[in-house]
């Protein structure tokens, strides 16, 4: 965070990641701070019970839930976090909101388990997160965001690799 922030200061004059008023500022860094490791996807896909898949996916749920009341609060209409502007927050948040949103439907609800597939934007649509929703998909629909995403496979393999070096390491 500490050079993201230098590199958008270095470049204010060419940039608007850095947002001018000293509150969007500090709305900008507090978000990324709370609702940052709301995308973490690692509990769930390292739950080998079934109780502690449904606590994991509980605490995404909760996690959701709050940035929602977040991204309300801050801007209600976004589509980002301080409205029109993509900011650092975004910048910053993005790489876990596409991973988390191509890893968790790729990697769950394939198991023996009755675990149910998990995707960020269904559990959007469940729990009636419209503000949320609209943000994951302006972020992940942004050209500067989509110019540096990693392909869906490249995400699906990495992780499998992960996965099977967390296996191995049991052993």
């Amino acid at each position: 965070m500490v050079v993201a922030e230098f590199i958008a200061e270095a470049y204010a004059e060419s940039s608007q990641l850095l947002p001018k008023r000293a509150e969007d500022r500090a709305v900008m860094r507090l978000f990324i701070e709370l609702c940052g490791s709301t995308f973490s996807y690692f509990p769930l896909l390292r739950a080998e019970e079934d109780k502690d898949f449904d606590i994991a996916l509980k605490t995404l749920k909760e996690g959701l839930v709050n940035t929602d009341a977040f991204l309300k609060h801050s801007h209600p209409d976004g589509p980002f976090l301080l409205g029109d502007k993509f900011t650092l927050a975004e910048c910053t948040v993005a790489p876990f909101v596409q991973r988390c949103c191509t890893i968790l439907p790729a990697f769950t609800g394939k198991s023996k388990s009755s675990r149910k597939p998990v995707d960020p934007l269904d559990l959007c649509d469940e729990l009636g997160l419209i503000r949320l929703r609209k943000w994951i998909e302006a972020v992940n629909s942004r050209p500067s965001v989509k110019a540096s995403e990693v392909s869906a496979n490249g995400m699906i393999e990495s992780t499998t690799r992960m996965l099977e070096r967390f296996a191995a390491m049991k052993k």
